[in-house]
């Protein structure tokens, strides 16, 4: 591929990328109905024409290499929000601004103390410690705060690319074990748990009611 012709595919390779992502923010907000798979023909053949050249220029390498990596990366996010929402975990995977809200009032749970792990199994996340209360804290019991926590934990996993392995009855068990396991080791009449995003790693936390 000629040399002169770099310059002016690197900007429409970029100009391609941001389409995609407004047409992906429509696909998962439901203004439409197919993911936009044409629209990313033309892309997916810039980017495999020149990851089969060699380009002359060390810049050059480097500026495609970068977007290529950022790229990829994108796909993946996208691939992986498609499959939470075919497996019909939730209807809009993205939700950042409840993600961004969380991140904001998690911070406060990294004041709190570590708690000891617990004996009970548990299918997933660590023994959850113990943490000043914070904002969105939620009682481990049935009904609509249950499942408002389960949401949230679903949200934030997929806000950090990853895809949730539960579903809202094997979350329901997991929090029952955990707060039979919490309250047996320390005395209160309950158990609040929050949502934790730290590092990149999505976590419960626990804290007992006196």
């Amino acid at each position: 591929m000629p040399e002169m012709d770099f310059e002016r595919d690197i900007q429409r390779m970029q100009a391609l990328l941001n389409i995609l992502k407004h047409e992906y923010d429509l696909y998962f907000a439901g203004s439409r109905r197919d993911p936009p798979r044409k629209e990313q023909k033309e892309l997916d053949a810039l980017v495999r024409a020149y990851g089969n050249t060699n380009l002359p220029r060390l810049a050059q390498q480097f500026r495609f290499t970068t977007f290529n990596s950022s790229y990829v990366m994108r796909c993946e996010q996208w691939n992986k929000w498609m499959r939470a929402r075919e497996d019909g975990l939730v209807q809009d995977p993205r939700l950042l601004a409840s993600v961004r809200r969380a991140k904001r009032e998690l911070q406060e749970l990294e004041r709190g103390h570590p708690l000891p792990p617990a004996s009970a199994p548990a299918p997933a996340p660590e023994t959850p410690p113990p943490v000043p209360a914070p904002a969105k804290q939620e009682p481990a019991r049935g009904g609509r705060h249950t499942r408002a926590l389960f949401e949230e934990f679903i949200n934030a996993k997929l806000g950090e690319g990853e895809v949730p392995k539960w579903n809202l009855d094997s979350f329901e068990q997991h929090l029952a074990q955990q707060k039979a396991a919490i309250l047996q080791k320390y005395q209160g009449s309950d158990v609040a748990f929050s949502v934790q995003t730290k590092d990149g790693k999505v976590t419960l936390k626990a804290k007992v009611i006196k």
